[in-house]
């Protein structure tokens, strides 16, 4: 996997997207105070993200694609589960909780991407990492570079990591699931 490509074109097309994408995520960053919204406004960034990756054109109402109906429920199965896991493994220890982060790592972006329950997107992230093991954990690495440079400036800088991370998670996920980065329009 080409990750300097990677981040190079997600770039490419968040710089052309930069206030669409900081927007969303104060609007997602301010709605997830309420704890009903914060699987789907997530879904929603996700959303964009895919969309960043396929390079179709982006609104800030993307943000609230995780409230259709649908969406909603398989956002919140997804969550419920992962936040499950990951409280269990992060009262053993926090290396569990790190291990479970990088194995659902490719989760959300399934989601929205194949269309999948929450459960079939923790069965797909589960075959990618078993696949691609070296990739993921590249990728986590990454997502946690981004996440720190983003949250060093009183974490204003993530209202341009986390659209990139999340566009790149979202390219590398169509890479490796095989899915490549069409133009097919996502519901």
């Amino acid at each position: 996997m080409d990750y300097e490509n990677l981040l190079k074109s997600s770039w490419s097309f968040q710089k052309d997207n930069l206030v669409t994408y900081a927007i969303a995520i104060i609007v997602a960053f301010i709605g997830m105070i309420f704890v009903v919204t914060i699987a789907p406004l997530y879904y929603g960034l996700v959303h964009m993200a895919v969309k960043g990756a396929r390079f179709q054109p982006v609104e800030i109402g993307d943000v609230f694609e995780g409230f259709k109906k649908e969406n909603f429920v398989r956002s919140w199965i997804y969550m419920l589960i992962y936040i499950v896991v990951i409280g269990i493994a992060g009262e053993i220890t926090s290396i569990l909780a790190t291990i479970v982060g990088i194995v659902f790592i490719f989760g959300m972006p399934l989601l929205v991407i194949k269309g999948y329950s929450g459960i079939d997107a923790i069965k797909g992230t589960f075959e990618l990492v078993q696949a691609y093991p070296l990739e993921t954990i590249v990728l986590y690495v990454i997502m946690v570079i981004l996440y720190i440079i983003g949250a060093i400036p009183l974490g204003l800088g993530l209202l341009i990591t986390v659209p990139l991370f999340q566009i790149t998670l979202a390219k590398a996920t169509m890479e490796l699931e095989g899915a490549g980065s069409s133009t097919t329009t996502i519901e």
